[in-house]
């Protein structure tokens, strides 16, 4: 009883927020949209620390679109930060609806969108992978040539196994050349 209490606040919150009235999409529409929340709802609890993919909860009901997403350590993700869920749909199919009440006025119309952003506006980057950076040397500009440092394919860096350099060269501009003087010449051979 918890959870059907749970599911019921949930979706109203979100449904009342969006002010959108799910009559207004067909009904086979909602059905597809219900549909993806299901299908989402385990993707989204891997995202959360500590939640298997497995949901305690996961429902759709077309009818409404109310939907309960709640993962396996009892936390509900945050549908309205990712696409093919049921606030994402509500939210592009109200800037449709918004577009088109604006009869072609183009203003109106891009506002409809940028006021109201569907999806992640910032999104947490859960699988972060570490980069590092080099710095340049001081050396002027127009001497600098890009080099390639691992020519062997090893990964090797450092002294020990540092790759011999070698200048890239961009040969799309030679390549160009040869294939249009190639047309040339096929096509006067072929007036001889």
């Amino acid at each position: 009883m918890l959870f059907k209490t749970m599911f019921i606040l949930a979706s109203v919150a979100t449904l009342v927020n969006s002010q959108f009235d799910p009559t207004s999409v067909p009904i086979a529409t909602r059905e597809a949209w219900c549909g993806s929340q299901t299908s989402a709802c385990p993707l989204l609890c891997l995202q959360i620390p500590g939640a298997s993919g497995t949901p305690i909860s996961n429902t759709c009901e077309a009818e409404t679109l109310l939907y309960y997403c709640l993962c396996s350590n009892n936390v509900t993700p945050n549908a309205t930060e990712y696409s093919q869920t049921i606030p994402y749909y509500t939210c592009t199919e109200s800037n449709n609806q918004c577009v088109l009440k604006c009869n072609g006025d183009s203003t109106c119309q891009n506002n409809c969108r940028v006021n109201n952003p569907c999806g992640a506006q910032d999104p947490k980057r859960v699988n972060v992978t570490t980069t590092t950076t080099t710095t340049k040397s001081a050396t002027p500009a127009a001497t600098e040539t890009p080099v390639n440092t691992n020519i062997n394919g090893n990964g090797a860096t450092g002294a020990t196994g540092a790759a011999p350099r070698m200048a890239l060269v961009d040969m799309s501009h030679v390549y160009g050349l040869c294939v249009l003087v190639g047309g040339f010449v096929a096509g006067f051979a072929t007036l001889l």
